[in-house]
């Protein structure tokens, strides 16, 4: 048996802890734990940023938009090795209150899929990914956002919409 390498490691207790904080929302507050779900990726968010900021000396611009808001947070994450490169992600601005996102390849595909077979809707799902880009709206821009998944591919891709309240 091979030993698991750290960086392979890491991900594995972040999609354990991910997926748990996730089942408790469900435990707590049924189909649609959204609402907690997205506190928890506005701390997520917040400590993310800090920890950048404070352990590597990394900051990152404040927006002005939701789309320079998300753009700078995939920039800092590409930097900070949360993501792999920009490429992953699709951002168009449907106006300047809503941005479409497609992300190629999504990590917690796998999350998703279990859900989706267990009988819940797309519309059911909380989507981390989506739903920290939200939160980063809200740090980097001060723009209160919703945000919805629309399409969900176990290829590979996943789609949502940010858009402003």
């Amino acid at each position: 048996m091979g030993k698991i390498n750290k960086e392979e490691s890491g991900w594995m207790v972040a999609l354990s802890w991910l997926s748990a904080l996730e089942e408790a929302a469900r435990d707590f507050h049924g189909t649609r734990p959204k609402v907690f779900c997205q506190r928890a990726y506005d701390h997520s968010v917040q400590h993310y940023l800090k920890m950048l900021g404070d352990e590597y000396g990394l900051q990152v611009e404040k927006a002005d938009t939701i789309r320079s808001a998300v753009e700078h947070y995939i920039q800092i994450g590409v930097i900070g090795g949360l993501f792999q490169d920009e490429s992953e992600f699709e951002l168009v601005s449907v106006n300047p209150h809503r941005l479409d996102i497609t992300i190629h390849h999504c990590e917690y595909l796998k999350s998703c899929q279990c859900l989706i077979d267990e009988g819940f809707a797309i519309r059911d799902l909380t989507c981390a990914r989506i739903g920290c880009f939200r939160a980063a709206v809200k740090v980097l821009a001060n723009l209160d956002c919703d945000y919805e998944v629309r399409s969900f591919n176990i290829n590979g891709d996943c789609q949502g919409t940010i858009e402003r309240i």
